[in-house]
């Protein structure tokens, strides 16, 4: 399950909370609904854990921009480790 956690001192009124709990140290946590309720997406994912296809569907994506390497400089000339 997916979750995020933060313990907040005083805590500010961003969010609408009960007014008891105003200015008093709280835990927030952010509980994600779709696998609460079980409606998560399953996505099949191969023996590595990449769903699958993924290869076949991003292999060559930048074929029409490709991507260039810039100068790199001249190379340093150190003295040998001995």
């Amino acid at each position: 399950m997916d979750y995020y956690r933060e313990t907040i001192k005083n805590v500010p009124r961003m969010i609408e909370v009960p007014q008891e709990l105003w200015d008093r140290d709280v835990d927030v946590i952010f509980l994600t609904l779709d696998e609460r309720n079980g409606s998560r997406n399953k996505v099949e994912v191969d023996a590595n854990g990449y769903p699958i296809g993924f290869f076949e569907r991003t292999a060559g994506a930048l074929a029409d921009d490709p991507i260039e390497r810039a100068p790199q400089g001249e190379y340093e000339i150190r003295e040998a480790i001995r």
